[in-house]
């Protein structure tokens, strides 16, 4: 298995490929699907925004089985999701875990219209569970100017890597014994390029 900077190292490069338009397609023939029919290794979990403009696989030049993705409007954390990233890394042998925003995030609008304007009880209780997420985030966050949403944005990607810190033990423990690398970042949708945030 490869060390957390070399699974750094390997979505980086991914990435750069695709937003230099120079994606290479890796893993994504019949040998690569048939040796992954009894086991997977891949080699990061990333917790994305369900965003569709946001595919995973193809924006790190990616292929089957290389990575453990977890989907959620907003990227907030649940049980559920704090779940699959330590089944990740206990059982799949993850050693990074990137939990990516990115710009002009539909969840993150939403959230920052309804704290401003004091609307939540008109969400339904399921929008509500994502907003007891996002929201915290959004407290230091002053709205007054264009970059406003993009500010929120970045907070979020901080305030989530912050809570899995502080909700998940296991991860904490795993985090600081240098075991597992844990990072956030936001992916561009006008240039394709995610840039480290945390």
């Amino acid at each position: 298995m490869i060390s957390p900077q070399e699974a750094l190292n390997r979505l980086t490069e991914g990435n750069k490929r695709f937003a230099e338009n120079k994606s290479i397609h890796p893993n994504r023939c019949d040998e690569t699907k048939n040796t992954l029919l009894k086991q997977q290794k891949p080699f990061v979990a990333v917790l994305s925004c369900s965003d569709s403009r946001v595919p995973i696989e193809i924006i790190f030049d990616a292929g089957l089985g290389d990575i453990f993705a977890v989907r959620t409007a907003g990227h907030v954390l649940s049980k559920e999701v704090m779940g699959s990233l330590e089944y990740a890394i206990k059982t799949l042998g993850v050693k990074l875990i990137m939990i990516l925003g990115h710009e002009n995030c539909g969840a993150i609008k939403t959230a920052v219209e309804t704290y401003q304007n004091k609307s939540y009880d008109e969400l339904s209780e399921n929008m509500q569970s994502i907003m007891n997420h996002i929201y915290p985030a959004l407290k230091d966050v002053t709205f007054e100017s264009e970059s406003s949403l993009d500010l929120a944005i970045k907070s979020n990607i901080a305030y989530q890597v912050e809570d899995l810190i502080k909700k998940d033990a296991y991860i904490h423990q795993k985090v600081q014994g240098g075991e597992i690398m844990l990072i956030g970042a936001e992916y561009s949708l006008a240039t394709g390029k995610v840039q480290l945030i945390t």
